[in-house]
């Protein structure tokens, strides 16, 4: 289970840098302007890219999945298929009495007798049903005997055949199942609006906010509280009421009279873009032990960091995390969700002034910070600034804890030292390794004998696979490998050590 979690990460790699450049385009598309026509049409046409590459992302996650893991290309037509097939299907099924948020006009619509109808909004949850559908029905269709009924179908068609009906069927499940879902998230949703001043509330929302990110259907959150009757409602002196936080921050703003409470569902963004991811990027870019690694990921990480500061690189973090270090995502997220009630117990609040679809949004940069600092005082801007590098530091060093201490058989440890011994063993001894580096998941060995190194023994202690280049052996061994090496250099120094004083004496 642990090797194929890992070996997942190339197949996620793609889709993740693709949903990076939609973020920077909506950065982009968001923080400038101009009174030229072209320009301005340019921009937008930017923004409208950004957005639709994320609109997309879980069918682009689809098709990458699929093709790394078969080297055929039915699979990936099935898959492309089936993604298709199952919005269809809840599109003509689903309840469309729903709010909104709950269906997905974007990708596909269309009005049946007078009525508009629409996929259900399904996020990544449609594309993991789809990969799990492909990947256990082609190795199924593989299995057929020589012998039954359909034999006269060959394979394919015959794996074909079962996605169309398996596809038909979950969605049916899904359409069914999706109202009962709604009045759970409906209850909860009520209840934190309902209790919105509390930040024992406020930190239920933002752990639900940081799930349904990951899960791609924050939209459904989003739209209640930024845009809907659970962000609140207020009376404007021109007798217009404004409803949803965004929509009160925004028109509080253009009269100068921002009440307390408003921005209350937005406030963390600041603190989220502007220092705890950056600083948790950097805290892995520090588990680069090679100079010459750090090099290569430096430009990225700087891009990383800009994108975070004037748009977000919060989701494509989380993804990473997902696949390098589920435990720092769960830390880190429930770290963020404090963010929530800490606001709250300090009343400092700061909004979004927006009015475009939810795809567009960008809230939280350094750029609309700016624009802001002139309406707070000093005393909010300190305390600010003070929970920013707070948080800052804390996301930093968590990630240091996790590498060093809770990545590697945290709770055994007989069991960690009996790894890196098997490991030193399997690697040829102590003796026989010459340099030894690490990444965030990774080993990297250079040895003197190549022939002493037992690479079976290696795949036994847990590492998806080893990838040979000209001078190192890379063993992915997943985030223990920053913990694993930093015992064996210890060992190795320790060994050198032991050598250089041998010789002295002689």
């Amino acid at each position: 289970m642990k090797k194929s979690w890992y070996a997942t990460r190339e197949g996620l790699t793609a889709p993740l840098v693709m949903y990076f450049v939609a973020l920077i385009l909506l950065g982009i598309g968001n923080n400038f302007s101009s009174s030229n026509e072209t320009v301005s049409l340019l921009l937008y046409a930017l923004r409208y890219c950004g957005g639709l590459i994320k609109m997309f992302f879980p069918l682009v996650v689809t098709i990458n999945v699929i093709g790394k893991k078969h080297q055929d290309s039915v699979p990936i037509i099935a898959g492309v298929i089936s993604y298709v097939l199952l919005h269809v299907v809840t599109m003509f099924v689903a309840d469309q009495n729903l709010p909104s948020s709950f269906y997905n006009s974007f990708i596909l619509s269309t009005s049946v007798s007078g009525r508009e109808r629409a996929p259900l909004n399904m996020g990544l949850l449609a594309s993991l049903i789809v990969v799990v559908l492909i990947i256990l029905l082609y190795k199924h269709s593989r299995q057929r005997l020589n012998y039954g009924l359909f034999r006269f179908i060959d394979n394919d068609s015959w794996f074909l055949l079962l996605v169309f009906v398996a596809t038909i069927i979950i969605g049916v499940g899904i359409s069914l199942i999706v109202p009962y879902f709604y009045t759970v998230l409906e209850a909860v949703l009520n209840f934190i609006a309902e209790n919105s001043s509390n930040p024992a509330a406020l930190f239920i929302y933002g752990l639900l906010e940081r799930v349904m990110e990951i899960a791609g259907v924050e939209n459904i959150l989003h739209e209640s509280f930024w845009f809907g009757n659970l962000g609140g409602n207020w009376l404007s002196s021109s007798g217009a009421i404004y409803v949803g936080d965004i929509n009160i921050w925004t028109a509080q703003l253009s009269e100068n009279m921002i009440q307390a409470g408003v921005g209350k569902y937005i406030t963390p963004y600041y603190v989220i873009n502007m220092s705890i991811v950056p600083a948790i990027m950097i805290g892995i870019y520090c588990q680069y032990s090679n100079k010459m690694d750090r090099r290569r990921v430096l430009a990225l990480l700087l891009l990383a960091i800009a994108t975070s500061l004037c748009s977000s690189s919060l989701v494509p973090l989380e993804y990473l995390l997902i696949i390098i270090s589920p435990t720092l995502l769960v830390m880190n997220t429930i770290v963020s969700s404090t963010l929530y009630g800490v606001f709250m117990m300090i009343s400092l609040w700061l909004g979004y002034s927006f009015n475009d679809a939810l795809i567009y949004a960008t809230p939280g940069t350094i750029i609309e910070f700016i624009d802001l600092i002139k309406y707070m005082s000093s005393g909010l801007i300190t305390n600010f600034v003070t929970i920013t590098v707070i948080y800052g530091l804390l996301s930093f060093a968590s990630v240091w804890v996790y590498y060093l201490v809770l990545a590697q058989e945290f709770l055994d440890s007989k069991k960690k030292v009996q790894t890196r011994r098997e490991m030193i063993k399997a690697l040829g001894g102590i003796h026989n390794i010459n340099v030894i580096d690490c990444t965030p998941f990774s080993l990297k060995v250079a040895v003197f004998d190549d022939e002493k190194v037992d690479e079976t023994e290696i795949l036994d202690l847990g590492a998806s696979r080893i990838i040979e280049t000209y001078f190192y052996r890379e063993i992915e061994f997943g985030p223990g490998s920053v913990s694993l090496y930093h015992q064996i250099k210890k060992e190795l120094k320790e060994y050198q050590g032991c050598l250089k004083y041998i010789e002295a004496e002689i």
